[in-house]
């Protein structure tokens, strides 16, 4: 009888042991998790970008080009005014950097890494660069623009034209195209890194501009930017050491270049005089 009662006492303890130690367990998981949801949202807030503006949700009625907008040269009689940049003639340089912004925390989450405001130098000169993303297949070199109004071709190719009346407007903005403008760009980066077949060009329209069929056809609007990102490439990937070897030797010339903007802004000014 001794022996029964000393082994149901056992048993007993045992059973309330295993009990604690299962709630303590689960006390310890559940503190576990807290913290980890914790750290990772704090680091998920120090990668943003520190900046004070906030972006607002502007986008063009739709997204779809205006058949009335035409790629022609302006009419006889317009006021023609050539530009370096369409936007930052006519409205507040904030406005650009609000569209860059915009694109910074988009890339934030679909590329492996990205450069911001990036300066490189070839033989031609120092050249700046809105973004350039690393992907699993390579290098995508980003040209943002937060036009307003009414973006069409000309006859030449190289040349857009912005107005601010989609008919009967007598005022014309002349500025280079920006697809060829990102061509400048792709040449300084395989300069740099040594590759070719995969850099691409990506031209991101982040304002409420309306766009004719050519320029619609030679952009990428903001809310389509991730999608045209995970596109897989029709080229191969890229080996994984030769990508990481090319990134490396971006962030090395741009972080040596990062002081050079004013130089840069120089060479702009003796260029268009």
């Amino acid at each position: 009888m001794l022996a029964l009662i000393i082994a149901a006492f056992i048993c007993y303890s045992y059973f309330w042991s295993i009990l604690e130690w299962g709630i303590i367990g689960v006390v310890v998981y559940g503190l576990y998790r807290f913290v980890t949801a914790l750290v990772a949202s704090q680091d998920q807030q120090a990668r943003k970008p520190h900046s004070s503006f906030r972006p607002s949700s502007f986008q063009a009625e739709s997204d779809d080009p205006l058949q009335t907008l035409t790629d022609e040269a302006p009419s006889a009689g317009a006021i023609i005014e050539e530009v370096d940049d369409a936007l930052e003639n006519e409205a507040a340089l904030k406005v650009g950097k609000e569209g860059e912004l915009r694109v910074d925390r988009i890339l934030y989450r679909v590329a492996m890494d990205h450069l911001t405001d990036v300066y490189l130098e070839d033989e031609r000169g120092l050249t700046q660069i809105d973004h350039i993303a690393k992907m699993p297949w390579g290098l995508v070199v980003i040209e943002t623009k937060t036009y307003g109004g009414f973006i069409s071709g000309t006859r030449n190719y190289q040349v857009w034209k912005q107005s601010f009346r989609l008919v009967g407007s007598n005022k014309y903005y002349l500025f280079q195209n920006p697809v060829c403008q990102n061509f400048r760009h792709l040449a300084a980066v395989r300069h740099v890194t040594g590759l070719k077949d995969h850099v691409s060009s990506l031209v991101v329209f982040a304002g409420s501009a309306h766009t004719s069929q050519r320029v619609h056809n030679q952009i990428v609007r903001i809310n389509h930017l991730k999608t045209a990102m995970r596109q897989r490439p029709t080229t191969d990937y890229l080996l994984d050491w030769k990508r990481d070897a090319a990134w490396g030797a971006l962030k090395h010339h741009a972080q040596a270049n990062s002081g050079r903007a004013a130089e840069h802004l120089e060479q702009l000014k003796r260029r268009a005089q």
